[in-house]
Order: C-alpha cells, then sequence, then structure tokens
C-alpha cells in the first residue's frame, strides 16, 4: 500500500487509527544513522561528479547559516538538483532506496517498525528531508502515511527551490498531520494520544513526542535526552557506523562532496 501524502484540507480522523492508536516516526538518526539528505546528495554526485559545483554557492552561504534558518539553508543546499526533472528524481530516488534500504538503516529500529504495525498502529513517516527520497522510503517499509519537505519543481528543479508548506519540521510537523488524529484531540492541550509512540533523536521534535503517551529517544541530543528524563521516555542506542563526533563528521564531510564509499 502507497502511503497517503500530506493534504491540508481534511480534518477528518481514521477511526480505526483512534482505537488502534497512532506510531509516530522521525526518519533522519532514527530510522536512519544519517542524514538522508547527504546520503541522496553523495549517491547524485557520484553519477554526475560535476555537480560538485554546488558547493561554490552554498559555501558562501554557510556565514548566512543563522539569518536564513534551517529552511532557508535546506533551499540554498539543494542546488545540487538544478536543472533535474521530477521523472529524473523519481528514478533517482528509487535506486538510492534500493541501494540503502535496509543495510544503511539501524536494524533494531526497522524491528521496531515492524513491531508497530503488528500492534495495528496507523504508521506515520515524518521527516524534514524533501518527500522525493522520504515517500519511497514510507511505502518500502509499509507506512500508511508521510510527511516530508515538498519541493516546488515546475518543469526542473529550480536553483533555490520553493519548500512547499515550508520546512516539514517542529511544530510544522504537528500542522501537516493534525487531520490524521480525532476532531476532539487538541495537540496544544494537556491530553495524549492513547496507544500511541512517538520515536526521534531531535528536540526539534518534542511537539510530536509530547503529544503520544509514549515516546522513545534514537541516540537524542542533549536537550531532548534531558527532557525525556523528565517524562520517563524510552531511550535506546543501537550501534552506529561511527565512533564518536569528530568520525561522524568526516563521514558527512565526504557525503557533502559525494566521496562516500
Amino acid at each position: 500500500m502507497q502511503p497517503s501524502q500530506q493534504h491540508q484540507g481534511d480534518n477528518s480522523a481514521d477511526t480505526s487509527a483512534a482505537k488502534t492508536g497512532y506510531a509516530l516516526f522521525d526518519l533522519d538518526q532514527t530510522l536512519v544513522p544519517w542524514d538522508t539528505q547527504l546520503l541522496f546528495c553523495n549517491y547524485i554526485l557520484k553519477r554526475m561528479p560535476l555537480r560538485r559545483l554546488y558547493l561554490l554557492i552554498l559555501i558562501p552561504f554557510l556565514m548566512l547559516t543563522k539569518l536564513l534558518g534551517a529552511g532557508g539553508m535546506k533551499r540554498v543546499f539543494l542546488n545540487y538538483l538544478v536543472g533535474l526533472s521530477r521523472d529524473e528524481l523519481q528514478e533517482f530516488a528509487a535506486e538510492f532506496v534500493e541501494q540503502h534500504l535496509p543495510h544503511s538503516f539501524y536494524g533494531e529500529m526497522l524491528e521496531v517498525v515492524e513491531q508497530q504495525k503488528k500492534l495495528g498502529r496507523t504508521m506515520v513517516l515524518s521527516s524534514a528531508s524533501p518527500d522525493i527520497w522520504v515517500m519511497p522510503i514510507a511505502e518500502k517499509l509499509g507506512f500508511d502515511h508521510c510527511f516530508a519537505t515538498t519541493l516546488e519543481i515546475q518543469g526542473r528543479v529550480q536553483l533555490f527551490p520553493e519548500l512547499l508548506g515550508g520546512n516539514n519540521k517542529g511544530a510544522n510537523k504537528l500542522r501537516k498531520m493534525r487531520h490524521l488524529f480525532p476532531a476532539d484531540f487538541d495537540p496544544a492541550g494537556d491530553e495524549r494520544l492513547p496507544n500511541s509512540h512517538a520515536f526521534s533523536d531531535s528536540h526539534a521534535d518534542l511537539p510530536m513526542l509530547l503529544i503520544c503517551e509514549h515516546a522513545t529517544m534514537v541516540h537524542p541530543t542533549e536537550k531532548l535526552r534531558l527532557e525525556g528524563q523528565k517524562h520517563g521516555w524510552q531511550l535506546v542506542t543501537p550501534d552506529r557506523p561511527t565512533r564518536g563526533k569528530f568520525q561522524f563528521a568526516i563521514a558527512c564531510l565526504r557525503q557533502a562532496l559525494g566521496i562516500y564509499k
């Protein structure tokens, strides 16, 4: 079954979901130890080495990171895709997913996904990464719904593509998935979704984690770890392919350069 994509006009909830609960998953560094934006960049640059020239545009903008924010920098970073058509991207994304799923993912977390499906929960994958490859990942893993950052593609990818509906991060994740929940559920209140479980590595996902009866932190940021201790959230630390922050940073740099294994 292909997961449904985000839409804004439907405020009705799946009645079966209200009975069985929800399983809300982040993607990057939660199901996979990497940022899939860098992994996909690595994949494209290996196929098209001349696209490494995107760094000539990206590097001058790095000093403006705080000013532009995560969404603005994402638009700048994605200039390595400029000129590609939607059909080309879909073809690349399918091959990318086949290449990395399951062996680049946390095996332990893929087992958790299967466990949540067996519990009958409505499966939701919500990621700040572009839907170009997040949707195929969600489909392959059997998610019911998928929410991601959507690029505006008018024929071909523009230099700094617009993010339709904004960057799918933080509170924006809740806004986009709100129509899935019971009509009388208030995410801003103290109520929790019963029989529901959220999974993430980042404090940016606190809005999503706080609405569920249960939550699990995966190699959490320090801010998330401290918040999770207050709520008694579960902590899991599956084996990573790198040891320490330095090795991880070097691997990420290699991915951005398109020279990662």
